[in-house]
C-alpha cells in the first residue's frame, strides 16, 4: 500500500473519531448543537423580501384569480351593453348578400317600428338566412339552414321574414296551419327599400322581395312570454311601409 493511500486511511479515521467525540459532547451539552431546521428560517424583514416570498409561493394562485376577474368583468361589459332587440329579421333568400347589406335593412326596417321593449330605443336585428343553392359547400349551406330553423322555433320576435318568391315556398311544408306558414298580411318591398339598402360596392338587393309576417297560432311559440306584443308590432311594420309606400 503506496504512503499516500495510507496517509488518506488515517485522516479519515481521524475525522471520524473527532465527529463521534463532537457527537458526544453535544448529546452531554458541552457543546452548542445549532438551530434546529425549523429554526433556521429566515426572518424577513423589508416589504421586498416578504412580496418575494408571497410571490414563489402564491404567484398561480393570483394569476388565475387575475384572469378570472378580467374575463367575468368582460361579460358583465358585454352583457350590459348588447342591445335588446325590439324585433328581428330573418333575412332568407337563395341570393347570398353580406353583412353589411343587412345592417342597411336593420336601419330601414327601425324606421317603421315602434319601441316594443320600453327601453326608448328602437333595434332591429337582420338576421342573415341567405344561402345559394348552387353552392358546392354543404356544410356551409345546412349550417346556415339550421339557423333558420333555430330561429323559427326559439326565437319568439323574429316574426318578419324577407323572402323573394323561390325562398318562399321553402317555408309551405313547415305548416299545418289553413294558411300556411305566413299571415296575410304582407308587403312587396318597394323602390324607397332598394334605394335605402343600396351598398356603393355591392349594389341593390335582388328584386321582388317580400316582406312577411309569420303565423303565430298553433306552432311552437304561441305560447311565449309577450309574444302577443311582438306579433302585433310585426303586424304593425308591415302596414306602417305599406301606409308609406302608398303615400310616395
Amino acid at each position: 500500500m503506496s504512503e499516500k493511500k495510507t496517509n488518506d486511511i488515517i485522516e479519515e479515521q481521524r475525522k471520524a473519531r473527532q465527529e463521534f467525540i463532537n457527537l458526544k459532547k453535544m448529546q452531554q451539552g458541552e457543546m452548542y448543537a445549532g438551530p434546529k431546521p425549523s429554526e433556521t428560517a429566515t426572518v424577513l424583514k423589508t416589504p421586498w423580501q416578504k412580496f418575494q416570498n408571497f410571490w414563489s409561493y402564491s404567484k398561480w394562485v393570483v394569476l388565475s384569480a387575475i384572469a378570472i376577474t378580467v374575463l367575468i368583468a368582460v361579460m358583465v361589459v358585454q352583457c350590459a351593453t348588447r342591445p335588446v332587440y325590439d324585433l328581428k329579421v330573418v333575412y332568407f333568400t337563395y341570393t347570398p348578400v353580406l353583412d353589411d347589406q343587412t345592417t342597411a335593412i336593420s336601419d330601414y326596417i327601425a324606421e317603421y317600428t315602434e319601441d316594443v321593449n320600453g327601453d326608448g330605443e328602437v333595434n332591429i336585428q337582420v338576421v342573415n338566412c341567405s344561402v345559394s343553392q348552387e353552392s358546392s359547400n354543404i356544410t356551409m349551406r345546412n349550417a346556415t339552414l339550421q339557423k333558420l330553423q333555430a330561429m323559427i322555433v326559439a326565437e319568439e320576435n323574429a316574426l318578419l321574414f324577407i323572402t323573394d318568391e323561390d325562398s318562399a315556398a321553402y317555408f309551405d311544408g313547415l305548416s299545418d296551419e289553413v294558411g300556411g306558414f305566413f299571415e296575410e298580411t304582407e308587403v312587396k318591398l318597394g323602390e324607397d327599400f332598394y334605394a335605402a339598402t343600396e351598398n356603393e360596392t355591392l349594389g341593390r338587393l335582388s328584386e321582388e322581395l317580400t316582406l312577411s309576417c309569420r303565423r303565430v297560432v298553433g306552432t311552437v311559440i304561441e305560447g311565449k312570454e309577450d309574444i302577443v306584443a311582438y306579433r302585433n308590432a310585426a303586424v304593425n311594420v308591415i302596414k306602417n311601409i305599406i301606409e308609406a309606400q302608398s303615400n310616395n
